[in-house]
């Protein structure tokens, strides 16, 4: 996806004419600001041992204490939806849930309060 978003500011840019340490700065700001993909919230979630939140068709939601993405479309989810990716060691286990659920739904299916996962994050 990032190296889409590059080919496409470079094929822009290039065609106006603008110098090339203009397009380079063009393109590390895109860079920086494009939103993370799934796979690296994927590995972060893995990584980290927290809950990866898939806001499927819709923005995600900074919720404490999980990982969250937002995707166009997701596997076996037809519409709307936020799948909940709880850890298991090694993977991550599926709970799907339909449409635009609360927060108090999504914590639920995580099995979790706001509270006890805050208490899990290291201190820094």
């Amino acid at each position: 996806m990032r190296a889409i978003l590059m080919v496409l500011i470079l094929a822009n840019v290039s065609a106006a004419g603008e110098p090339m340490e203009r397009l380079r700065a063009r393109a590390a700001l895109a860079l920086a600001f494009a939103p993370p993909t799934y796979a690296e919230q994927h590995a972060k979630a893995l990584k980290a041992g927290k809950p990866l939140v898939v806001f499927v068709g819709q923005p995600a939601k900074a919720l404490a204490g999980c990982v969250c993405v937002a995707c166009e479309t997701f596997p076996d989810m037809a519409g709307e939806g936020v799948v909940v990716g709880l850890p298991t060691g090694t993977t991550l286990r599926r709970i799907d849930l339909a449409g635009k659920p609360s927060e108090a739904n999504i914590r639920g299916a995580i099995g979790t309060t706001p509270a006890s996962l805050m208490a899990t994050l290291p201190v820094r």
